[in-house]
């Protein structure tokens, strides 16, 4: 799917990461990381992302398949990725949804556009669906809500790295379809290579 990108008056497209953009995608990844979590982990934390991303990549590449779920990116017109998401059978031993959403970033020039809930669909659908957020993430878990999420209350610490923050898990159950946007700036033109 193609949506108008307001911050550069061309259009961005939806479709599924390709194996030769790993590199790329976690790069934006770790960018997107950088915006979201800014005075939440510490600079040095923050600062050494890309440090293993051809680590990070090698591991993606290897668990690569495109017949199961791959991540689908947003690409700009100039072929830049400013957003990523994924998403899947949920992990657990009792997950309160079959599918979970595993990562939805989007560069900070796109927050408001549309472009996280066309990758949220992209990556779910309409599925019933469970994603876990950073707690105190107001902004993401204001997004999610909008999406028909709502915490059900399973709280986790996370690894010493996040400095002892926790997140919260959200839920959802089966989204009615909504009809295509018909306008304004995140309208859906098309969709490209499911």
């Amino acid at each position: 799917m193609s949506l108008p990108d307001d911050s550069m008056n061309g259009m961005v497209t939806i479709r599924p990461l390709r194996i030769d953009e790993l590199e790329a995608a976690l790069r934006m990844k770790n960018e997107g990381w950088r915006q979201a979590y800014e005075g939440r982990l510490e600079s040095g934390v923050l600062a050494g992302l890309d440090d293993t991303v051809e680590a990070q990549a090698e591991a993606w590449r290897m668990g690569f398949d495109t017949q199961d779920s791959v991540p689908f990116v947003a690409v700009d017109e100039l072929g830049k990725i400013v957003g990523i998401a994924a998403g899947g059978d949920a992990r657990g031993e009792s997950p309160p949804a079959a599918v979970e959403l595993f990562m939805l970033y989007v560069l900070k020039q796109y927050y408001g556009t549309g472009l996280g809930r066309a990758l949220a669909d992209a990556a779910i659908g309409d599925a019933a669906a469970c994603v876990w957020v950073l707690e105190g993430n107001e902004r993401a878990i204001a997004f999610y809500r909008k999406l028909g999420f709502t915490p059900d209350g399973e709280r986790e610490q996370l690894s010493e790295r996040w400095n002892g923050l926790y997140e919260i898990r959200l839920v959802r159950s089966a989204q009615t379809p909504r009809p295509p946007a018909t306008g304004g700036s995140a309208s859906v033109l098309q969709q490209t290579g499911k």
